[in-house]
């Protein structure tokens, strides 16, 4: 019997909702890497931007409980992808801020956003099982800009790497372990295998790529997880300045947010307003009885008469 369709549907959203693997994500490994940079132009592959941006920034918050254990949640950040206010970033840096030793504060700071830059390649390294595939190669911000200025010192010289018929592969060298690994960028030695058409077809949306694996609807449980560790309450959540559009999880929380908010502001206004009018009207005014008023006599003709009775006792 075939599946029902609307459970067909339903399955196929799942699938794609839980399925990671929107394109194969590698690392450099110890020791020398080969790499083929692929940079289409907007005729070969439709999702290249107007500017020939052919990479993507990837920005990453990994919340954990301690620093050394599994993640509670791992969510992209809106600031580094999309350009919108982030409500991660303003918890993690609220609970920086109420930090109560100096252990707590370096826990806070490690979810701080994790940079990464994604770009299409094929792995030409010695070993590589899959070297005719299109994959996603991960890079530091700082191992990019290495490749950056390869590209560039060529580029003023007239020689384009990035060619598909006549470009060069590159040398990607990681030494060391943990926060003491280095990374070294050269032109590979020997000639470059030119990229086939067909592979340039497999080139994949980057933007796309990190949006089903970053942007997933954990927002809440990030903010959770942040809230409980450190004790601070949840930023209020915004919608990503219109880039995307907020879950279902993400607006009923926002909404609820807003609400008590709201409400707690009407309350305090009403109060104030209270305060204002009992401090500000004026008092009823009382009524006095008055008397009437009795004039005094005039002084002038009482003053005259006397002086009259003093001249004539003087005249005797």
């Amino acid at each position: 019997m075939a599946l029902n369709p609307a459970l067909q549907k339903l399955i196929s959203n799942a699938s794609n909702k839980y399925s990671r693997s929107s394109g194969n994500r590698i690392k450099p490994k110890e020791g020398v890497n080969r790499y083929r940079i692929l940079a289409p132009t907007p005729a070969q592959a439709a999702w290249v931007k107007p500017d020939l941006q052919f990479w993507a920034d990837c920005g990453v918050h990994w919340i954990k409980a301690d620093e050394n254990g599994k993640p509670l949640a791992v969510v992209g950040c809106e600031s580094t992808v999309n350009q919108a206010p982030c409500p991660v970033c303003t918890a993690i840096d609220q609970a920086v801020a109420s930090a109560i030793d100096e252990d707590s504060k370096k826990l806070y700071e490690s979810w701080k956003v994790k940079l990464t830059v994604l770009v299409n390649v094929l792995d030409r390294s010695k070993g590589s099982s899959n070297p005719d595939d299109v994959q996603i190669l991960e890079l530091t911000p700082t191992t990019w800009g290495k490749v950056m200025s390869v590209i560039q010192q060529y580029g003023e010289e007239g020689e384009d790497i990035l060619d598909l018929a006549n470009g060069m592969d590159l040398s990607i060298t990681r030494t060391g372990k943990g926060l003491n690994t280095e990374y070294s960028v050269n032109v590979a030695a020997g000639k470059s295998a030119p990229v086939k058409p067909e592979q340039i077809k497999g080139t994949h949306d980057l933007y796309a790529h990190i949006q089903k694996e970053f942007f997933r609807g954990d927002e809440p449980k990030a903010l959770a997880a942040i809230a409980q560790i450190s004790g601070v309450s949840m930023p209020r959540l915004t919608s990503a300045g219109g880039a995307r559009t907020p879950t279902r999880a993400l607006t009923s929380q926002a909404a609820s947010v807003a609400d008590s908010d709201v409400q707690e502001e009407a309350a305090l206004e009403a109060l104030e307003e209270e305060a204002v009018v009992e401090e500000e009207a004026p008092a009823p005014a009382k009524t006095v009885a008055t008397k009437p008023v009795v004039k005094a006599p005039a002084t002038a003709p009482v003053e005259e008469e006397m002086d009259d009775i003093l001249a004539d006792l003087e005249n005797i």
